[in-house]
């Protein structure tokens, strides 16, 4: 198969195969649609990027937000249409509002209903491209290696390996017309993937999930179990062996998950995007005010760290306990 090229008279040949999904919820940055614009802009450094169809996914309020908050997400809401409407950069743009509280995963999943192109570009509502990549090469590379369904742009370098990404390695197939780093951790932070596999291994391994994966984020349904932790045959027995100095050998399902990083795996490839928290010190989805216990994977607090740790990124989770003993000897 020829290389899909980035000539202006083969731009509409890749351009169909890819829909841009942002996920958008209630922040207490809403109404101001700054950051939500700017990352609609950053599609602009990647040619031909900013014509491919693109979906906005609103999730429904949880009950138990103030209503000022509820407010505030409403009048977001609209300004988003608006932009929507008449905005350049949100050109070949589609809204969609989830009709109740659904949570990050569930939310997400309602906006892959709305895809019908080969492959979805998943760009969170606070997220930017910092860095250009070649997408037209990476989408002829998946149509041609199958076994990529899911590539990050990672926000950090690619190397070395920590946060989600605990075994990192160059991949070299043949076919792959972009540089690519196999990692041994599934995250829903900005990606590019094939549709298929998000319907047919993704959105079911959520709906598997405890409680049919209600109020999950979509690490923890897909993240987790590719790790087993302190079992054989998954990410953590790989990253044990590379401690020990023994062969490394990737997990057997490996193929089945089929995640990597756009870029080498370097300390100075990676870093394709940024993030822009909306939510100052506050949670993203109310967890402030949750009586009827609604943010429930297992609890809200546990969803409030997971939430805090992510946006800490690498290291995140051991930043916040020394975050947490800081207040404790404060007071």
């Amino acid at each position: 198969m020829r290389r899909l090229q980035t000539s202006h008279d083969d731009l509409h040949s890749w351009t169909r195969l890819l829909t841009i999904i942002v996920s958008s919820s209630p922040v207490p940055s809403n109404p101001d649609t700054t950051t939500l614009h700017a990352g609609f802009r950053s599609l602009a450094i990647v040619p031909g990027l900013p014509q491919c169809a693109k979906i906005i996914q609103f999730d429904g309020p949880q009950s138990s937000l103030p209503e000022q908050r509820v407010r505030d997400y409403v009048e977001f809401k609209r300004r988003v249409r608006q932009l929507s409407a008449s905005d350049p950069a949100f050109v070949r743009s589609a809204v969609y509002e989830s009709d109740r509280f659904r949570f990050a995963a569930h939310n997400l999943a309602a906006a892959v209903a709305h895809v019908n192109t080969t492959f979805l570009f998943s760009l969170q509502h606070d997220y930017q491209l910092v860095r250009p990549f070649d997408a037209p090469g990476l989408l002829s590379s998946m149509l041609v290696l199958p076994i990529i369904k899911h590539v990050r742009l990672n926000m950090r370098p690619n190397a070395p390996a920590r946060g989600f990404d605990g075994v990192v390695a160059n991949v070299t197939l043949p076919g792959l017309r972009v540089p690519l780093t196999r990692t041994c951790g599934w995250s829903d932070a900005p990606h590019i993937a094939s549709t298929a596999y998000y319907r047919d291994f993704v959105l079911p391994r959520n709906l598997g999930d405890h409680n049919g994966g209600r109020r999950k984020f979509m690490e923890e349904s897909l993240h987790y179990p590719m790790q087993r932790n302190f079992k054989p045959g998954g990410c953590w027995a790989t990253k044990q062996q590379l401690l020990q100095g023994l062969p490394l050998v990737w997990p057997l399902d490996f193929d089945e998950y089929g995640t990597y990083l756009y870029g080498y795996a370097l300390a100075t490839d990676g870093s394709y995007t940024r993030h822009r928290s909306l939510r100052g010190n506050m949670p993203q989805w109310g967890l402030e005010h949750d009586p009827k216990g609604e943010i429930a994977g297992t609890t809200a607090r546990k969803a409030l760290k997971h939430a805090l740790g992510k946006e800490l990124g690498a290291g995140g989770r051991g930043r916040l306990k020394r975050r947490r003993g800081v207040r404790r000897r404060r007071r």
